[in-house]
């Protein structure tokens, strides 16, 4: 039964570390070019003028590298 228990906690560790990665860092915006950063590496840029392009960088970390910052920002914000 433990088993079952540990497994259920994992993957609700999971879910939660992706939903964390989903939401924003930052957003920086310089020389008319937006930038929107994600907690899971991925960037978006857009340039802030009509017609403006929009291209992306980075990509996912892996569950695993995800789990780990996760991790620490958790470690970071707990009691706050």
């Amino acid at each position: 039964m433990t088993e079952h228990t540990d497994m259920i906690k994992e993957k609700a560790i999971k879910l939660e570390a992706e939903e964390w990665g989903n939401k924003v860092a930052y957003i920086h915006a310089s020389n008319g070019i937006i930038e929107t950063a994600f907690n899971n590496g991925v960037r978006k840029f857009e340039e802030n003028k009509p017609g403006g392009k929009k291209w992306t960088e980075g990509t996912k970390e892996s569950p695993e590298t995800l789990m780990q910052s996760f991790g620490r920002w958790l470690d970071d914000h707990r009691g706050k």
